[in-house]
């Protein structure tokens, strides 16, 4: 009976050596079917533009970056130093975003991190600039989002606060929880 087992064994060890081993598999086959194995870009392209149009035809959204890597296994770009511009419905460019790395999806969802800078092209708005560390923008309903510290600057004031969500082409902020505001110049607008 010992020796059936022995045997037994033997075959399993065998079976479990040639099916590890594969020595029969093509190596193309194998190298794609390997979980970790690098995703190689389908392209690098420099000092490139992404224009995003709205349904009725007009230039809704840039995305510019000094380096754009797509993969399409994984429906991703990344981005070096990404320049996202939202237009008016008048064509007029009203809100500029910057930041030094940033990934757009194919569901068009732009995720920029470190020194982001939302700036307001429009000069004679309340609001001038915002500062963040992360942000999640969605191209198609113009929202953008981040959990990290925020702080907007405006004329005559500066907020601090944690966590902030908006609406670029409606021109809404709102910061989520621990706004602290510090107003300057009070006494000049009553002159």
């Amino acid at each position: 009976m010992n020796r059936y087992i022995g045997w037994f064994l033997a075959i399993l060890f065998v079976l479990g050596t040639v099916l590890i081993w594969r020595p029969f598999a093509d190596p193309e086959q194998i190298e794609a079917t390997d979980p970790f194995r690098e995703i190689e870009p389908d392209f690098t392209a420099t000092g490139m533009v992404l224009s995003i149009y709205s349904e009725d035809g007009a230039l809704a959204h840039r995305i510019a970056a000094d380096t754009m890597t797509h993969y399409s296994p994984i429906s991703l770009t990344e981005l070096a130093n990404p320049v996202y511009t939202v237009r008016s419905r008048d064509q007029q460019s009203i809100w500029q975003v910057i930041a030094e790395q940033g990934s757009f999806y194919d569901d068009q969802t732009l995720v920029l991190e470190r020194g982001i800078e939302i700036t307001n092209l429009t000069t004679t708005d309340f609001l001038e600039r915002v500062e963040t560390s992360y942000l999640i923008i969605d191209t198609t309903e113009e929202t953008v989002e981040t959990d990290m510290p925020v702080v907007i600057f405006g004329q005559h004031f500066t907020v601090r606060g944690v966590g902030l969500q908006g609406n670029l082409r409606a021109q809404t902020l709102e910061i989520k929880e621990n706004a602290q505001a510090i107003y300057t110049g009070i006494n000049q607008l009553n002159d």
